[in-house]
C-alpha cells in the first residue's frame, strides 16, 4: 500500500470515529425523580430520541444533522414533527444535544419547569432496542 492510500485510509477511519453510532443511554436523578434518556443513532440522518421521568417523550426516525459536535434536530421547529409536538405538549425545551467524539458520549440538556436537566448518555449498558 503506498503512502497516499495509507493516509486516505487513516483519514477515513478518523472521520468514522467522529460520528456517533449505535445506542446511547443514561439516567439522572433530579429532585428525587429519575430521568432516563436514550438516543439511538440509526443512520447519518435518522435517530430515535427518548426521555422520560415525570413525562415521556419517545420519537423514532427523527431527522438530524451534525454541525461540528452539535446534533441538530432538523424538524424541531416544525409543528407535526414528533419531537416538536412532544416537547411542546410537555412544556420542555431541548437546549442542546452534543456529541463528544473523544469519549463517545452524548450530552442532552433540556429545560423542564424550573430545572435545567443535563443527562450524559453512553453506550455502556444500553440494552434498549427500538422496533
Amino acid at each position: 500500500m503506498n503512502l497516499n492510500k495509507l493516509l486516505l485510509t487513516l483519514l477515513s477511519l478518523l472521520q468514522i470515529s467522529n460520528t456517533p453510532t449505535g445506542t446511547y443511554c443514561g439516567t439522572k436523578t433530579v429532585f428525587g425523580e429519575t430521568i432516563n434518556g436514550l438516543v439511538n443513532i440509526k443512520s447519518t440522518e435518522l435517530l430515535d430520541f427518548s426521555i422520560s421521568g415525570d413525562f415521556t417523550i419517545s420519537c423514532v426516525d427523527e431527522q438530524y444533522k451534525l454541525d461540528g459536535s452539535n446534533v441538530i434536530m432538523t424538524g424541531i421547529d416544525t409543528e407535526g414533527d414528533c419531537l416538536h409536538d412532544a416537547l411542546t405538549d410537555n412544556k420542555i425545551t431541548l437546549s442542546s444535544i452534543v456529541y463528544d467524539s473523544q469519549t463517545n458520549q452524548i450530552d442532552v440538556t433540556v429545560k423542564y419547569s424550573i430545572a435545567t436537566i443535563d443527562i450524559l448518555l453512553t453506550t455502556s449498558g444500553c440494552n434498549v432496542q427500538y422496533e
